[in-house]
């Protein structure tokens, strides 16, 4: 790529070349045309062309592009930023906060074991609850029966008295 101080030196020699040839030809027209025209002065007359359109080129887009690198540079300087910040809170995460994950899951499995054991015993005071209330149902029959019969057996003795 061609800086525009390069630019300028080989563009300040072009022109002195051409006068320099246009010179040496002493005034013969016919001389002259062949010198304007030979493919030493065309190809000077297209590399200046070149070397200017070139230089207009470059003096329009190289702001932008520079201003467009240095955004770039900004960006991947936060992008690595970024990276470090997670790869430093990553390794913190794999040393403290596994080690704490590795004692939460440790409680977990303990508390399911009390929980298991607590539900056992739910069930087991269940059954046993309802034995016992069917147990209660069956002497309170009983219990009634007997009351049944002890007020039949004093109407029988009542009666068999009052039938005397």
């Amino acid at each position: 790529m061609l800086k525009s101080s390069n630019i300028n030196s080989v563009l300040n020699e072009l022109p002195e070349q051409s006068v320099q040839s246009s010179s040496s030809s002493n005034g013969n027209p016919k001389r002259d045309a062949e010198t304007c025209c030979s493919s030493k002065d065309q190809d000077v007359m297209g590399s200046l062309a070149a070397l200017q359109l070139s230089a207009g080129v470059l003096q329009i887009a190289e702001p932008p592009l520079e201003h467009v690198r240095g955004q770039l540079r900004e960006l991947i300087g936060r992008q690595n930023k970024i990276y470090i910040d997670l790869s430093k809170e990553k390794y913190k995460l794999d040393c403290s906060e596994v080690a704490k994950l590795n004692d939460m899951m440790s409680d977990v499995k303990r508390y399911k074991e009390k929980l298991t054991k607590i539900k056992k015993e739910m069930q087991g005071v269940y059954q046993r609850t309802k034995e016992l209330k069917k147990r209660a149902a069956n002497v309170a029959a009983c219990k009634q029966r007997d009351y049944q019969r002890k007020i039949d057996r004093q109407q029988h003795e009542e009666s068999l008295i009052g039938s005397q």
